[in-house]
């Protein structure tokens, strides 16, 4: 009987080696300049003609920046929140976000059971309700367009 080639004694696979020297210090390097820290040059603008040199992007995801004053178009998270409270077990809070597959989803339960099971996308809509009024970034802090909910 031959023997499967798992079963064959193999090599080592790391070998034993000899420990490696410490490395030389590095020598002191200048401070490193980025672009957006630097002075604007005459006129105002950057060599490349991009505008200042100094602006930034401002991609922050993990900061919520609500705007101060009311932005139409955007829905508002205490809507949001009161309709899953309160009408939650239609999916309301759903479709008003613009969420309508899980508003259908929602609305399917308590109509599929006749009423009797109305009591999961109560509870469901409730706690995300709730979410949707107490947290300020991620996923509900943001209707399906991905724009963010304002107060």
């Amino acid at each position: 009987m031959t023997e499967h080639p798992s079963e064959k004694p193999t090599e080592p696979i790391y070998q034993e080696t000899k420990p490696l020297p410490p490395r030389p210090p590095k020598p002191p390097q200048p401070p490193r300049e980025t672009r957006a820290l630097q002075t604007p040059e005459a006129g105002g603008a950057s060599p490349a003609g991009r505008g200042p040199a100094n602006y930034q992007q401002q991609y922050d995801y993990d900061r919520p920046t609500p705007p101060l004053e009311h932005v139409p178009g955007r829905k508002s998270r205490i809507t949001a929140g009161l309709l899953g409270i309160l009408l939650g077990v239609v999916g309301a809070h759903r479709f008003y976000l613009g969420y309508k597959g899980l508003g259908w989803v929602m609305l399917l339960i308590t109509a599929v059971s006749l009423g009797n099971a109305w009591f999961v996308p109560a509870i469901w809509g409730g706690i995300e309700g709730i979410l949707y009024l107490v947290m300020r970034k991620g996923y509900w802090s943001v209707d399906s367009k991905h724009k963010p909910l304002q107060w």
